[in-house]
């Protein structure tokens, strides 16, 4: 579950980035978060912080919830008594 969101997350960002023709570069240069860290996100591979996002969004001019707009509760859904497994 949690990959998925990550990989969605990240593709999702992209897209956005993509949209608004920067680069992983422009946007590090704009929210100080760094471009290797951005691809890492980007790519499904890192974890991030609200801060990182919230730094990120301000950088490519959008609103955090259109950051969270390809979330789905059906999708993402988990089962409780799969973490401790």
């Amino acid at each position: 579950m949690c990959n998925n969101f990550k990989k969605d997350l990240g593709k999702h960002l992209r897209k956005i980035r993509k949209l608004k023709g920067f680069t992983q570069e422009t946007v590090f240069l704009e929210s100080g978060v760094s471009r290797s860290h951005i691809a890492m996100i980007e790519a499904g591979k890192r974890d991030v912080s609200i801060s990182a996002l919230f730094k990120i969004s301000r950088a490519l001019k959008v609103d955090l919830k259109e950051i969270f707009s390809f979330d789905n509760i059906d999708k993402y859904s988990f089962d409780i008594e799969n973490l401790y497994k």
